[in-house]
């Protein structure tokens, strides 16, 4: 019989030590674990937690919607390039010597503009860096075609003729060097660097100077299009 009582009201105390858990109904009392919903206790919900609402509210909206989930978060779009970005990013690449970037970029501004000397001749300068010859002269061809004066064609005739040497079209490129030298001079430039190659060019062709077999031509490669 006391061995009964005993075990009776041991089982007792256990049962009021342990917390109860519940399912989240509104009309349970206790704890509120992680995740469950209640009705006006006090507590919030959501995906990932739950919280007292006291506390939730010295939060920062900001890093709160980081970090609890009230929803689908909007993915932002990204805005399409427009030709002006193709350029500059063409001109870039260029610069630092990633030249089927370059030839990348300005392919794409060609196809929004496909009559643009700027993108025709940074074209040009893409392939005649990676020594496609053929192409390159087809590509200073369109864009001395658009050119629109002294200022916009004097590189392009100089690229024209630095391809045309490189092909052993020695006569050609003569003739669009010079044409280059002159257009230079019109437009009121000042680009030395580029123009002494130009004339070591011409040298050579004349046979006044022998090749230089390890020089890099210098070609114009504006900051921008409108450089050009």
């Amino acid at each position: 019989m006391v061995l009964s009582v005993l075990i009776l009201s041991g089982s007792t105390l256990f049962a009021a030590a342990a917390p109860v858990f519940y399912s989240g109904s509104p009309d349970a009392d206790g704890f509120v674990p992680t995740g469950m919903i209640t009705s006006d206790d006090g507590w919030s919900h959501g995906s990932l937690f739950s919280a007292p609402n006291w506390l939730l509210a010295q939060i920062d909206p900001n890093l709160m919607s980081t970090v609890l989930d009230f929803g689908y978060t909007p993915v932002p779009t990204e805005a399409p390039k427009e030709f002006e970005d193709y350029i500059a990013e063409g001109y870039a690449a260029l610069d630092g010597g990633n030249y089927r970037a370059a030839y990348n970029a300005f392919k794409k501004a060609i196809e929004l503009q496909p009559s643009s000397s700027d993108a025709w001749y940074g074209t040009g300068l893409a392939l005649e860096s990676q020594k496609r010859y053929l192409s390159a002269l087809d590509a200073y061809s369109q864009a001395i075609s658009y050119a629109k004066g002294a200022v916009s064609n004097w590189a392009s005739y100089a690229g024209k003729g630095r391809v045309l040497y490189s092909l052993n079209r020695f006569s050609e490129a003569k003739t669009a060097l010079e044409t280059a030298v002159a257009q230079y001079e019109k437009a009121g430039v000042s680009h030395p660097d580029e123009l002494e190659e130009i004339y070591r060019l011409l040298d050579e062709i004349s046979g006044n100077s022998s090749p230089a077999l390890d020089a890099n031509p210098s070609a114009y490669i504006p900051a921008t299009a409108g450089n050009l």
